[in-house]
C-alpha cells in the first residue's frame, strides 16, 4: 500500500488488482470489435479488373517455339506498325514469349498513378527471367482502356537446361511488375452525394447488419437501417450532406462486433484444423486406434546333406500391433480453446483429428458447420 502524495489518498494492491482488471476487459472487448470499413465495402466503389495480351522480349532461348503460331504472328503484326514488313513464315524466334497482362484498378485513382501488374506465359516459354514486357493496353469488361504496361519482369522462381540435365525453382513461366502500369483512365464511379448510402458486408449474416446499423446510429442516430443480412442503408443527415466526406469517414470508422456461424475447415491435404470461436459441441465419448500390420521374410539355412549344397529356406512372420486404446469422455465444449485442449489430450495427430471431426458430425455433437477443403 502506498499513499498518494498529491491526491492525498491511499491506493491499496486490491484497487490497482481491480483497475488493471477492468483494463483488461475493456481491451478485450475493443479487440474482437471491428470497423465498418473493415467488414463492408460501400455500394458503388469498387475496383476494376483490368487484362491485356503483350509480349515479353530479351529472353535467352527460353521464349515461344515455333509452333506457338499467335506468337509469330504478333511479332509479325507489331514490327509492321513499325514499318518493317516480314514473312511470318520466316520467322524463328526463342527469344519473345506472349504472355496474358492481368490488374486491379482501385477506385478512385487518378491519371497518371502507377499500379502493379501480374503477367503469365501464354504458349509454351520455358521462362520469362530476364524478359522486358513491350508496352501493353489494358481493357476493362466495357472495352474501356484504363491503363498501359511496360517494364521488366521480376520472376519468383528461376529454370536452367544444360543437355539432358535440368534445374527449375519456383515457377518462372509467371511474375509481375511492381508500378509497371500508369494509369489513362478513372473508374467512373457511382454518385455518393445522393442522400443515402449503403454498405454491404463482406459476410452475410443477419446479426452483423444488425450490429452495424446500430453502430452507425450511436454516432448519427436513426440514421442507419438493415435492410437484409447483408446490406446496410445510411440516410445521410442534412446537416451533412455539404460535407459527405466527414460523413462517409465518421460512419465507416463506427465499431461492432461482427458475428459469423460457427464453423470448422479441415484441410485433409495438408492436415490443417482450423476452429471458430462458437464451436460448440455435446459431451461425447472418443476412442480412437490403429492396427499395424508387418509382415517379415527371413531365410534361414537348411544343414546340407552328405553330398549336397547347403539350401535358403523362406520363413514370413506376420505380426499385427494393435495399440491399446482408451475411451475418454470430452465434456461439453464451448469455445475453440477448450475443443484444442480436448484433442491434444487424445494424443492423436492433426490428420486423425480430421477423422475424428467428421465422426463427431456425424454422431451429432458437432453443433457447427463443417468445411472440408
Amino acid at each position: 500500500m502506498r499513499i498518494d502524495e498529491e491526491k492525498g489518498y491511499k491506493i491499496g494492491w486490491v484497487e490497482v488488482a481491480a483497475l488493471v482488471s477492468i483494463l483488461l476487459v475493456v481491451l478485450a472487448s475493443k479487440a474482437s470489435a471491428a470497423r465498418v470499413k473493415d467488414m463492408a465495402t460501400l455500394e458503388g466503389v469498387s475496383e476494376q479488373q483490368l487484362v491485356g495480351y503483350g509480349l515479353v522480349v530479351g529472353l535467352a532461348g527460353t521464349g515461344d517455339g515455333p509452333n506457338t503460331q499467335f506468337t509469330v504472328q504478333s511479332v509479325a503484326n507489331m514490327l509492321q506498325k513499325m514499318g518493317i514488313v516480314v514473312n511470318p513464315n520466316d520467322l524463328r524466334l526463342r527469344n519473345v514469349a506472349a504472355v496474358m497482362v492481368t490488374a486491379s484498378l482501385p477506385a478512385f485513382v487518378k491519371p497518371g498513378k502507377k499500379i502493379d501488374v501480374a503477367i503469365s506465359s501464354l504458349g509454351d516459354a520455358r521462362s520469362l527471367e530476364g524478359g522486358t514486357l513491350l508496352m501493353t493496353p489494358l481493357q476493362a469488361s466495357d472495352g474501356e482502356y484504363y491503363a498501359q504496361a511496360q517494364g521488366s519482369v521480376n520472376l519468383g522462381g528461376l529454370s536452367a537446361r544444360s543437355g539432358r540435365n535440368s534445374f527449375k525453382k519456383g515457377h518462372p513461366v509467371s511474375g509481375n511488375l511492381a508500378n509497371g502500369a500508369v494509369v489513362h483512365k478513372e473508374i467512373e464511379s457511382t454518385n455518393l452525394k445522393t442522400g443515402t448510402l449503403r454498405w454491404t458486408l463482406s459476410d452475410p449474416d443477419f446479426t452483423s447488419s444488425v450490429a452495424m446499423a446500430n453502430a452507425i446510429n450511436q454516432i448519427f442516430p436513426n440514421s442507419a437501417i438493415a435492410e437484409d443480412a447483408s446490406t446496410v442503408l445510411v440516410n445521410v443527415p442534412e446537416s451533412m450532406r455539404n460535407d459527405y466526406m466527414s460523413f462517409i469517414a465518421r460512419a465507416e470508422s463506427a465499431e461492432f462486433d461482427p458475428n459469423t456461424n460457427a464453423r470448422v475447415v479441415l484441410n485433409e491435404k495438408t492436415g490443417t484444423v482450423v476452429s471458430g470461436a462458437n464451436v460448440q459441441i455435446s459431451e461425447i465419448a472418443v476412442s480412437h486406434g490403429s492396427i499395424t500390420v508387418q509382415v517379415a521374410n527371413t531365410q534361414t539355412a537348411i544343414p546340407p546333406p552328405l553330398l549336397g549344397p547347403a539350401m535358403l529356406t523362406n520363413n514370413q512372420q506376420l505380426n499385427v500391433q494393435e495399440p491399446r486404446t482408451e475411451t475418454r469422455v470430452i465434456p461439453t465444449i464451448n469455445n475453440a480453446g477448450q475443443l484444442a485442449q480436448a484433442l491434444n489430450s487424445l494424443g492423436v495427430s492433426p490428420l486423425d483429428i480430421i477423422s475424428i471431426f467428421q465422426a463427431i458430425k456425424k454422431a451429432g455433437a458437432l453443433h457447427a458447420e463443417l468445411v472440408i477443403m
